[in-house]
């Protein structure tokens, strides 16, 4: 099998396994399902992963921590960075806005970035020679104009107090302001699928090495700052235990905060993956189904400037047969009620 198919395969599964707690308002087992059921894939694949984006440091967490390796094969294939879930909390509520994802890349060629803040311009092929963060945003918002013969401009902002002057300036300008709740790696794809021209705002540094994958597997491009934790939040009681275990760890990666960085200074390969499954999803990705025995995927995959967004459907019955991992997943995360009355429709 390809080794791209494996990462697929464990993207999609974690998908399926958390699919089994949208709407329950519990954002833990969303998330603890979509990271059980990838490392379930991919601990038994004949390729080797090594994770630098995981779960988190802070968490303590047990499964896809920094460092893990996940495999059978004598070397590693891929480093990789996994958010199992983007999104938990659209999950966990049923709204739209979140997708299982990884990125996978050469191994030497990934940033580790501590759990911290990070401003992101995030754009598609069409803009991806003209911005430059570094020049401020009402200069990239004018070059991006300028570029688009001053067609309306729509840009996507995580709709937070945080970024509310940059939607102040954005509108200022007379840009078209898609406001989310969750979710900047999404708004990225949509914007690659080019039902937006930009993604501008702060958001998580890890989900920013996710966003510089689809950007160089894709042709796009994103600039990006890193912001201390103490700039969001300056008085809250966790602040100064944060600021001291961003210091750590930005010292060990030869970081340190307010540097500006590129997608190719994130991840040095032209041949990074980038793949995402939808959940709840939104946009130009649709979310998960299930019906009369089948699950029903919508996942998108870039590598190389070549994009697919493919429909996808897992026979449960079939499937299980065939693979005894897959088989796990599913036993374990299968809503009980589906196999009183396998033909209702969810």
């Amino acid at each position: 099998m390809n080794k791209d198919m494996h990462l697929i395969r464990a993207i999609e599964m974690a998908a399926i396994a958390a699919y089994k707690y949208i709407g329950t308002k519990n954002k833990n087992a969303v998330d603890d399902a979509a990271v059980q059921a990838l490392e379930t894939i991919l601990k038994v694949a004949p390729i080797k992963t090594k994770v630098v984006i995981g779960e988190g440091e802070l968490d303590q967490a047990p499964m896809l921590y920094v460092g893990q390796e996940l495999g059978t094969a004598p070397n590693v294939t891929f480093e990789i960075a996994v958010d199992p879930i983007e999104g938990t909390y659209p999950a966990a509520y049923n709204i739209a806005g979140s997708i299982a994802c990884l990125a996978a890349a050469k191994p030497g060629t990934m940033v580790y970035l501590p759990e911290m803040y990070m401003d992101k311009l995030f754009v598609n092929q069409e803009l991806a020679h003209v911005i430059d963060l570094e020049k401020g945003l009402a200069w990239n918002v004018e070059q991006m104009q300028k570029a688009k013969s001053y067609h309306d401009l729509i840009a996507i902002v995580l709709d937070k107090p945080r970024n509310q002057a940059a939607i102040n300036l954005l509108r200022e300008y007379g840009v078209i302001v898609r406001l989310i709740g969750d979710g900047d790696v999404l708004a990225a794809i949509d914007v690659i699928n080019q039902e937006a021209d930009f993604v501008y705002g702060i958001g998580g540094a890890p989900e920013g090495v996710l966003m510089a994958a689809l950007a160089i597997s894709s042709c796009g491009n994103m600039h990006a700052r890193l912001l201390p934790y103490q700039d969001i939040w300056p008085n809250e009681p966790e602040t100064p235990t944060r600021m001291r275990i961003e210091a750590e760890q930005l010292l060990k990666c030869g970081l340190k905060n307010y540097q500006y960085l590129t997608s190719e200074e994130l991840i040095n390969d032209e041949a990074v993956r980038f793949i995402a499954t939808g959940l709840t999803a939104g946009g130009s990705l649709k979310p998960i189904k299930y019906q009369h025995g089948i699950y029903h995927l919508n996942t998108f995959f870039a590598s190389h400037g070549i994009l697919r967004n493919m429909q996808v459907k897992y026979s449960i019955e079939q499937i299980k047969k065939l693979r005894p991992e897959i088989k796990t997943v599913i036993d374990k995360y299968q809503r009980s009620y589906e196999k009183k009355n396998p033909k209702n429709d969810i």
